[in-house]
C-alpha cells in the first residue's frame, strides 16, 4: 500500500478556520490517509481526545503510525468501522464531541489503487469495495441484478440519461460471459450510448460507476444516517465540518443543515425552558476551493464544503 498512500487534503485551510483552538474532542469520520486529522491535530490543545474512523482498514493502519508522534499531546483511538455506525461507539467513551469532520467519498489512494477497481482508468476486477470485508461487489451487482435493480442503480443512484440501454446491453452481454474487469464494463458502456454522449467532456463511464460505487457501499445510506448521528452528537458549540464531491451529497448536506437552521420556537405559556438542541449554519453558502488551489490539486475541483454548529 506505500505507493499509494499520499493523499492531498482538500480545503485544508478552511476546515482548519473552523476547529476550535482550545482543548477538544475531535471525531474524523473518515479519516483516510489523515491529511486534514495530522494538521488538526497539530493545532488543538493538549489533553484534547481524538477518534479516527474509516471502513478501510489499511487507512487505519497507516494513519495510526502516521499520526502516533501525536501521541503525547492527544489520546487517539482508531475505529474501523463506516460512519453510519461510529457514533454508537464513541458515545460509549465519551458524551459529546467539539468538532466533527466527514470528507465524503472514495479516497485517492483507493482510486489509485488499480486492484480496488474503483477507476475506470486502469483495468482490474470489478470492485469497488471501501472495505475489503464486505462481501457484495461491483462484479455481482452487474452480473447478479435483475434488470430492473440494475435501472435502479445506474438511473437513481448514478443518475446515468442511457441507464436503460446499458442495462439492456449488460444482459445481452452476460448471458455468454461474466463481465469481470473494469475495463469490460467501459466497452459496453461505450459501445452502448450515442456518438453524441461519448463526445462531450469528461469520461462516458463516470457516472454508471459512480452508482455501482454508491450501491457497493451504501453510501447515500450512511451519508444520511451518519449525518443525523453526528449531528445530534455535537456538544454545545461544537461544529460539524462536512465535504462533498457532487451535487447529490450536497443537496443531502444542505437539506440536513437547512432542516436545523430555524428560528426555534418556544411556547410562551410553558412554565419550563425549552432543552431542544438548535444549530446554525457557519457556511450559507457552500465553500469552494481557490483556483490556486484547484490549479495544484485538480482533484479538489468538485470539492464543496459546509459547516454546522450546534448554538
Amino acid at each position: 500500500m506505500t505507493s499509494y498512500n499520499e493523499h492531498t487534503p482538500v480545503l485544508l485551510s478552511e476546515v482548519l478556520s473552523f476547529v476550535p483552538r482550545k482543548k477538544i474532542r475531535y471525531v474524523d469520520m473518515t479519516l483516510g490517509r489523515a491529511g486534514h486529522a495530522s494538521e488538526i491535530l497539530s493545532r488543538i490543545y493538549k489533553g484534547s481526545a481524538f477518534y479516527g474512523v474509516d471502513r478501510d482498514q489499511d487507512a487505519l493502519d497507516y494513519s495510526k503510525g502516521f499520526l502516533s508522534s501525536y501521541s503525547n499531546k492527544v489520546s487517539l483511538h482508531f475505529l474501523h468501522t463506516d460512519f453510519a455506525k461510529a457514533i454508537d461507539f464513541i458515545s460509549r467513551e465519551i458524551p459529546a464531541a467539539d468538532f466533527i469532520l466527514m470528507d465524503i467519498g472514495v479516497s485517492s489512494p483507493q482510486f489509485d489503487d488499480p486492484k480496488r477497481g474503483f477507476s475506470y482508468r486502469y483495468d482490474a476486477p470489478l470492485d469497488m469495495r471501501m472495505n475489503p470485508e464486505d462481501s457484495l461487489t461491483a462484479k455481482d451487482i452487474v452480473n447478479s441484478y435483475s434488470e430492473k435493480e440494475l435501472y435502479r442503480v445506474f438511473h437513481d443512484l448514478g443518475e446515468c440519461r442511457y441507464a436503460m440501454a446499458v442495462t439492456k446491453r449488460i444482459e445481452e452481454v452476460r448471458k455468454t460471459k461474466v463481465i469481470e474487469t473494469t475495463f469490460e464494463l467501459v466497452d459496453i458502456i461505450k459501445e452502448t450510448l450515442p456518438e453524441k454522449e461519448l463526445r462531450k467532456e469528461g469520461h462516458p463511464a463516470k457516472q454508471f460507476f459512480l452508482g455501482l460505487r454508491y450501491e457497493v457501499n451504501n453510501e447515500i445510506g450512511e451519508l444520511k444516517e451518519g449525518l443525523q448521528k453526528s449531528i445530534h452528537f455535537l456538544a454545545p458549540k461544537g461544529r460539524l465540518a462536512v465535504i462533498s464531491f457532487n451535487s447529490e451529497e450536497d443537496r443531502i448536506v444542505k437539506d440536513a443543515f437547512k432542516n436545523l437552521d430555524k428560528p426555534h420556537h418556544v411556547d410562551k405559556y410553558s412554565s419550563e425552558k425549552s432543552r431542544e438542541e438548535t444549530y446554525r449554519i457557519l457556511t450559507k453558502k457552500p465553500i469552494v476551493p481557490s483556483k490556486e488551489e484547484i490549479t495544484a490539486n485538480p482533484r479538489a475541483k468538485a470539492s464543496l464544503l459546509r459547516v454546522l454548529e450546534r448554538s
